[in-house]
This record gives structure tokens, sequence and C-alpha cells, in this order.
């Protein structure tokens, strides 16, 4: 239960924020001077990446719970929780669902 209760705490939420901060900024000082292909393979295309977002994903929704944040007074919270989480399934879903391309426009054509 103590394991849980840690888990699910604002404690948990800030480190990996910060672990997620900082992984993002040293991605863009990657891309800065490497290309985007590198930050890619560096940063977002790895499972440690992915894990990060998981466990953001797993204690905002605990959070949501603990801190029974579904009651009328506390919904703007909970909104605020949900959009979060919203954004990281869209982010999921994008990266294991969607695809890439690119197309040249001349300059001058439609």
């Amino acid at each position: 239960m103590k394991m849980k209760k840690f888990f699910f705490s604002p404690v948990v939420m800030g480190g990996l924020l910060i672990i997620f901060s900082i992984s993002m900024a040293v991605a863009t000082f990657i891309e800065n001077d490497f290309g985007a292909s590198a930050s890619y393979n560096a940063v977002y295309g790895t499972k440690w990446f992915e894990l990060i977002l998981l466990l953001l994903a797993i204690n905002m929704t605990g959070q949501l719970f603990a801190y029974k944040l579904f009651r009328k007074e506390k919904l703007p919270v909970a909104i605020f929780h949900l959009a979060f989480l919203l954004m990281i399934t869209g982010a999921a879903f994008t990266r294991y669902f969607g695809w890439e391309g690119s197309i040249h426009i001349r300059e001058g054509e439609e």
C-alpha cells in the first residue's frame, strides 16, 4: 500500500516531469547540432522515452483516483489531468499507427 501511495504521489510526478523535460531539452540540442533524425534515434525513438511517457500516464491516472478528483469541486483539476492523458494517448496512436511522408513543392506551384 505504501508503494502504491508513493508511486501515485506528486513527488514521483515531479521527478518524472523533470526527467522528461531534461530529455526533451537534450533532444533539442541534439537536433540543433546533428539534425532531426539524430534526435529521434537518440531520444524520441527509444524505449526509455516511451517508458517515461507511460509512467507519466499511469501516475496521472492513479492521481485521479487517489485524490478523488472526480468530485464537483475538483472537476477542473480532473479535466486538466484528463487533457494530458488525452495528449499522451494521441501521441501513442500517432507513433504506432501513423506514418511519415514528405512532399516536394516547387516555388510557384500548388
